[in-house]
């Protein structure tokens, strides 16, 4: 007996926080209240932590009281867990989750701890009021007895430098855009003046006059002559030919003086009688019209313009 004694002492000077004993109907307990944190903002919550050592062999539950005499501390959870200390002594631990509003120091709600045994019989009833307190601060200042007026909303920033590198990339990717399409351009033209625009319509008339010897007739053969010639027109005189009527070609190689007019404009007007007005010609009035144009070629390359 004396033995339990004494272990019992040294478990009471080994507890980290305030210390209440009792006693039941049978032996000693020892009960340990600590609280985190110790300062809080109204609102928010704190852990009390209960540690009961009891006999071995004892059941113990807590028991708050009602949530007026719990005031300004309202329960939000609670855990247990026992464990075994030494042979014969026991220990149970509640953990009290409690949301605290108010203001100043608040001292910790009393509790009551219920002693049973095995068989679940009430052996005792102890109550407790822990002097350990919380200090809960409010937001507003004390000091402040009225209202501050609202300030008006604050209109944000506009993004003036996000949207002038912006716009800068913009115009930068429309210029380099528009500097490749000049290149491009630019090589189309030379490509095209590289290339002598009357070797490339006798060319084009060599090829149609084998087409019409190989059964080509004679309307197809004379709108591609049309085709050819005013492509060669526009490329040797620099004259608007490919899209402009007989009469704008007639009045632009006037203007030029071209010395085979007469026989270029009797070829453009033949062509657009088969086109226009359903003229039927026979195939050798067809070649005879392709080796004019061929002539017609061959004599603008020295011809004046």
């Amino acid at each position: 007996m004396r033995a339990a004694t004494l272990l019992l002492a040294l478990l009471l000077a080994a507890l980290p926080f305030p210390l209440l004993a009792g006693q039941t109907g049978t032996a000693s307990t020892v009960l340990g209240v600590s609280v985190e944190p110790d300062s809080l903002y109204a609102g928010e919550r704190v852990i009390c932590t209960v540690r009961v050592r009891h006999p071995e062999g004892t059941l113990v539950s807590l028991e708050l009281p009602d949530s007026t005499a719990l005031e300004p501390f309202y329960p939000v959870g609670q855990k247990h867990s026992s464990s075994m200390l030494s042979r014969g002594l026991a220990e149970e631990r509640f953990e009290l989750e409690l949301a605290v509003f108010g203001s100043g120091s608040q001292r910790l709600p009393a509790f009551a701890l219920l002693f049973r045994d095995t068989r679940g019989r009430m052996l005792e009833r102890q109550e407790y009021r822990p002097a350990v307190s919380v200090f809960v601060r409010t937001l507003t200042p004390s000091g402040m007895l009225e209202l501050r007026p609202l300030k008006p909303p604050v209109d944000p920033d506009f993004p003036f430098p996000l949207l002038t590198a912006l716009l800068l990339a913009v115009f930068g990717m429309a210029g380099v855009v528009l500097l490749a399409l000049f290149i491009i351009k630019r090589k189309v033209r030379l490509f095209a003046e590289t290339v002598d625009p009357a070797q490339e319509a006798r060319r084009k008339l060599g090829k149609l006059h084998n087409r019409l010897s190989s059964g080509l007739p004679p309307a197809e053969c004379y709108a591609e002559l049309s085709a050819v010639m005013r492509e060669y027109l526009e490329r040797h005189y620099h004259i608007r030919a490919l899209e402009a009527v007989t009469q704008e070609i007639e009045r632009d190689l006037r203007k030029l003086g071209v010395s085979s007019f007469d026989a270029i404009m009797n070829l453009l007007r033949q062509a657009d009688l088969v086109k226009f007005a359903d003229s039927r010609p026979s195939a050798e009035e067809t070649r005879n019209s392709t080796r004019q144009a061929e002539e017609i070629v061959s004599s603008g390359r020295s011809g004046s313009h």
